[in-house]
């Protein structure tokens, strides 16, 4: 005997949502539900609240947890039309970077930030929008940079990113040891046309910071 199954608009999406989360961190699709439209963030939303995460081990489960919020905070900056900010998510700290034209667009970005629940600390660096001649160089400093961290073995393990605004190099992702975390700074620095290096690198080795040994300054 077929037992008949009500297509409910929670179960089509749920049954949708279990087949995205099995295939991994997937790119969550728009999901039509009653006429209407469901973001990823809102689907995401469901999937926390019904759906177990403890079945993904170790460091995949950060991993995943980071670009999740990662994708929540972006998808909502960019309801919120601020193209001129970029949103990283490292071990749950978000990392807003961007330029603003005046004061209330930016304390905006930071309450989109703050609505993203499973953030623990939002960080912040926000500047006056650059002119275009400030923005091409930031365009060429950042080529520079990049390949100067690229092409650097000591940071083979480490996933950074970096982005350059009106000649201030911010660096934010995570590094296995203090080491790289200095080099990498070190090697920014040494780049021609930077002003400042603004460093958000997360270490992730559980060894404390050598006493009296400074790295580097947000």
């Amino acid at each position: 005997m077929r037992v008949p199954f009500n297509h409910t608009p929670m179960s089509i999406a749920l049954t949708l949502l279990l087949v995205g989360l099995l295939t991994g961190c997937a790119v969550y699709p728009v999901v039509q539900v009653a006429g209407g439209a469901m973001t990823g963030y809102d689907a995401v939303q469901i999937a926390d609240e019904y759906l177990p995460r403890t079945s993904i081990k170790g460091g995949e489960l950060n991993a995943c947890t980071d670009k999740m919020l990662e994708r929540r905070l972006r998808e909502r900056l960019k309801m919120y039309n601020m193209p001129m900010v970029s949103a990283h998510v490292v071990n749950r700290e978000a990392f807003l970077v961007g330029q603003f034209l005046n004061r209330k667009r930016a304390d905006q970005a930071v309450e989109v930030a703050s609505s993203i629940q499973g953030l623990k600390v939002i960080n912040c660096k926000f500047y006056p929008v650059a002119s275009p001649r400030e923005a091409q160089n930031d365009h060429r400093l950042l080529a520079k940079v990049s390949k100067q961290l690229g092409s650097s073995s000591r940071l083979n393990d480490a996933d950074l990113r970096v982005e350059v605004i009106r000649g201030n190099a911010i660096l934010i992702g995570s590094a296995g040891t203090w080491e790289q975390k200095t080099a990498a700074v070190a090697i920014v620095s040494e780049v021609g046309g930077i002003k400042d290096v603004i460093d958000y690198i997360v270490v992730n080795e559980t060894a404390p910071t050598p006493e009296g040994e400074k790295v580097a300054s947000r």
